[in-house]
């Protein structure tokens, strides 16, 4: 049945993986370069409170695109001129599934640190490091889908016609069906922005109040919203701006599946 899973986690539960992912990246990132998360973020250019926040407090949101690009930027910079053997791998690993998304980022504010990211890139993969078990490494690479994707079949694990593809983050290891989407619209907003990359599980149980979902149709494309009602005949999704209700009919849907982080491209 669309949305069925053997797991029900609460909201916070969600969203506190989600930010342990995050506090993981940036504790890689502060192991690597030897500063606090204070020193990080001056160092970065941002104001500490930015980084602090996520770090000793639990949230609701995590840190923006362009935060962890000042932050990758910054810790490459201070990595280009050591040794592979000066570095500590274990946070090298740890920091490497961010690679995939900030590389060309990364690249454009800072050429000259290609080298030590193709070195990161490595340790991610295992030439320096413990390679992944095989049945990690066959899902390392997370589809990325938009609003007007044709050709994908999540329930069938389909997602050869992907237009993009980011690194799995940790809480979607093992979730073969799991993908990513940018939210296409600002329908969401100001809950979701148009761009913030949506993660989604459809493993995940739709029981719960005030989830967020997307809607998988059968002719092709996907509808962000928040599940407002499921019965026989349709579904209805909340949005935000304007505040409306819309209505799909079951029969017109392939699948429904839960909305269970978001990494923001702004704020």
């Amino acid at each position: 049945m669309d949305g069925n899973g053997p797991a029900n986690p609460t909201r916070a539960d969600e969203v506190s993986a989600h930010q342990e992912q995050i506090r993981k990246l940036v504790g890689a990132m502060m192991t690597l370069t030897g500063l606090s998360a204070t020193g990080l973020a001056r160092a970065a250019g941002l104001t500490p409170s930015t980084v602090n926040r996520i770090m000793h407090r639990a949230v609701r949101h995590t840190l923006s695109q362009s935060t962890m690009l000042a932050l990758m930027t910054e810790t490459f910079l201070r990595l280009k001129n050591k040794p592979i053997q000066s570095i500590d791998q274990t946070a090298l690993a740890d920091l490497a599934p961010a690679i995939a998304v900030y590389e060309l980022g990364m690249l454009e504010h800072a050429p000259d640190i290609a080298e030590v990211i193709r070195t990161a890139k490595a340790v991610g993969k295992g030439k320096f490091a413990a390679p992944l078990a095989p049945e990690q490494d066959s899902v390392s690479d997370l589809p990325v889908l938009i609003g007007s994707s044709q050709g994908i079949d999540v329930l069938a694990g389909d997602f050869s016609k992907a237009p993009l593809k980011t690194q799995r983050p940790p809480f979607l290891i093992g979730d073969a069906k799991g993908f990513a989407i940018l939210m296409p619209d600002e329908t969401m907003t100001p809950r979701f922005d148009v761009g913030d990359m949506l993660y989604v599980s459809p493993a995940r149980s739709l029981e719960g109040t005030k989830i967020d979902v997307v809607l998988e149709r059968r002719g092709g494309g996907f509808v962000v919203g928040g599940l407002a009602a499921i019965t026989a005949n349709a579904v209805r999704l909340a949005l935000l701006s304007p505040k409306t209700k819309d209505s799909y009919e079951r029969d017109k849907i392939r699948g429904i599946y839960r909305i269970v982080g978001v990494q923001r491209l702004g704020g």
